[in-house]
């Protein structure tokens, strides 16, 4: 691959959009799993979905990576982001979820 060709660095929308969705899932996973460890109601109600509130936490991570892949590979307003960009935006939301939970589940 020639870095100074954009052509050949452009992403498909499929796969555009679901770097996008991943990054977006990353923040959305890290945001639940402080909402819900801090709400016992919440935490209590996910459980009773699936018989545990892990299983139900990753259903609805996955059930949105998927929705928000689908949205944004036929919307194309992943596939006009740079690629360059998107791969560093979902670098950088997995460092900050990792910063994130580490802190939360060491320090609460």
């Amino acid at each position: 691959m020639n870095p100074g060709n954009a052509s050949q660095n452009k992403l498909s929308p499929a796969t555009a959009g679901y770097v996008m969705a991943a990054t977006v899932a990353v923040l959305f996973n890290t945001a639940l799993a402080w909402i819900k460890d801090s709400s016992p109601a919440l935490n209590n109600f996910m459980k009773s979905l699936t018989g545990h509130h892990w299983t139900t936490h990753g259903l609805a991570d996955l059930i949105l990576f998927l929705v928000l892949g689908m949205v944004f590979s036929k919307s194309g307003m992943a596939e006009k982001m740079d690629s360059g960009r998107l791969i560093t935006a979902l670098i950088a939301a997995t460092a900050v979820a990792a910063l994130g939970l580490g802190l939360w589940f060491a320090f609460v």
